[in-house]
């Protein structure tokens, strides 16, 4: 399945660049190929067969790369132990997922009972033994982790040919060639750096530059020049880095940079109008999740700040309606035939969220007048405001316009229950006092009579591919006040 497709394309561009790193290493299209058959027998001389899986700790890599689609070879399947999993979380990943070896290219504490070890660059010591050609593998090669918002991150597998048949259909949908240049700055854990950057850019035989997650936005601007990427994926909070960096300086060439795409987050109209200005480039919107895949799209190439996403061809939508009085704001729910499993042993969520033939997102939608889609924010985190619903990302769109802030981040006191009643982390303005600051959104909040309580702070807790960690803010507020923030 994916190595065959992989194999394709190196037939047909063998001496084409396939997978380059910042830091200079390279590898073409039939280099690639030959790394993962030597990974692949590496994997088969430490017992790795098909339905096994393997834990991997490694950083951004060409062996990374390799590993991910050796795996896939196998017919096994590769599980992430994050760069955020603490002892006792990589222990519970273990013993979720039971791995039967774990390749790492660093040191980090493991549990004394866990599998054996080995380093990635071990596994390609020796040249590969003479094997018969790979089979075309359809079961599970990947389980990857959901956010963790109510608790340790659930696992969630898919299979082979249906991650193939979706990638391919993406790509169609969004003109993605083999001329492009997919710059990464993610992890390779997450499914934002394998779906919409490595996957995308081998299936359509395209070019895989992987930067340094760390590195800062200015550097990150000029690889972008230094390599002439034409596609990349990022958060809104990323593009607002860029901006930032840009602002005061001469215009940076992007302009070879015909798909800048932004999904994982709600984008405001003025974060796409000042990537326009300032960076010359237009965002084109994206949306979808790790469970689904790619559901709603926008590639329009001149800038539409005000409309939403129209479906992936294939991707049925529809409303779930939060009031009887508002048809076109409601829960997003989609339909689609090649979707991940769903997660392992989470009953409750897999009832929660497929349904049927449906795959109900969590996520708040608005139709628009044209048919397109905009993507508000989370159903669990809808405030009771005066005015009638109000998303948290939209309060912080506009409390990130009004105040003098770096960022915010709203959560509910209660999720999942509306209320007006509202936890907020400020990062602000170190120009500004902090007087000044927490009075201007204070006075956001009582506009819209919301309540609650403010926090300036200049270190707002991330994930790994780059969002708000809600759950590390609760648990911080926990911290501080001695008191046990709500959960749903």
């Amino acid at each position: 399945m994916l190595y065959q497709a992989l194999s394709d394309i190196a037939a047909r561009r063998p001496g084409h660049r396939a997978v380059t790193t910042t830091d200079g290493t390279a590898v073409t299209y039939a280099e690639l190929v030959e790394l993962v058959d030597r990974t692949a027998a590496g994997l088969h001389r430490h017992g790795i067969a098909a339905g096994d899986t393997v834990a991997c700790s490694l950083r951004n890599s060409v062996g990374y790369v390799a590993l991910i689609l050796a795996v896939a070879r196998t017919g096994a399947r590769y599980v992430p132990l994050m760069s955020n999993f603490d002892t006792a979380d990589t222990a519970t990943a273990l013993r979720l997922t039971g791995p039967r070896l774990i390749v790492a290219d660093h040191d980090r504490p493991f549990p004394a009972d866990s599998p054996p070890r080995v380093r990635l660059d071990d596994l390609t010591r020796t040249a590969p033994a003479p094997r018969p050609p790979a089979e075309r593998h359809a079961g599970v090669f990947r389980a990857l982790w959901t956010s963790g918002s109510t608790g340790f991150p659930k696992q969630m597998v898919w299979r082979q040919d249906k991650f193939l048949r979706e990638r391919r259909r993406w790509l169609a949908d969004t003109g993605i060639t083999g001329d492009d240049v997919f710059f990464c700055r993610h992890t390779l854990d997450v499914a934002h750096a394998t779906d919409l950057h490595m996957f995308a850019a081998l299936l359509s035989g395209a070019e895989l530059v992987l930067a340094d997650p760390h590195a800062a936005p200015a550097v990150l601007l000029r690889q972008l020049q230094e390599h002439r990427a034409t596609a990349m994926s990022a958060l809104p909070r990323h593009y607002e880095e860029y901006v930032r960096a840009a602002a005061g300086g001469p215009a940076p060439d992007l302009s070879r940079l015909r798909r800048p795409l932004c999904g994982g987050a709600y984008l405001s109209p003025a974060q796409m109008r000042d990537a326009a200005d300032v960076l010359g480039i237009h965002i084109r919107q994206i949306y979808g999740s790790t469970e689904f895949g790619l559901a709603l799209g926008n590639m329009a190439d001149v800038l539409q700040a005000e409309r939403g996403m129209f479906p992936v061809h294939g991707v049925g939508t529809r409303l779930e309606p939060l009031a009887p009085d508002r048809p076109d704001l409601g829960e997003l729910v989609l339909r689609s035939d090649c979707t991940s499993e769903g997660y392992v042993g989470s009953d409750e969520a897999n009832a929660r969220t497929f349904r049927g033939d449906e795959f109900w997102t969590g996520d708040v939608a608005e139709r628009q007048p044209d048919g397109s889609l905009r993507i508000l924010g989370r159903v669990t985190e809808i405030l009771a405001a005066a005015g009638g619903p109000l998303p948290a990302p939209v309060l912080d769109e506009e409390i990130a316009a009004q105040c003098p802030v770096l960022e915010s981040v709203a959560l509910p006191a209660r999720p999942g229950a509306y209320g007006n009643e509202v936890l907020l982390a400020v990062h602000p303005d170190p120009a500004r006092p902090g007087s000044e600051v927490r009075k201007s959104v204070e006075a956001v909040l009582r506009g819209h009579g919301l309540s609650g309580t403010v926090r300036l702070t200049g270190d707002i807790p991330h994930t790994p591919v780059g969002k708000p960690d809600k759950p590390a803010l609760r648990s911080r507020w926990e911290t501080e006040t001695g008191t046990e923030a709500p959960h749903a």
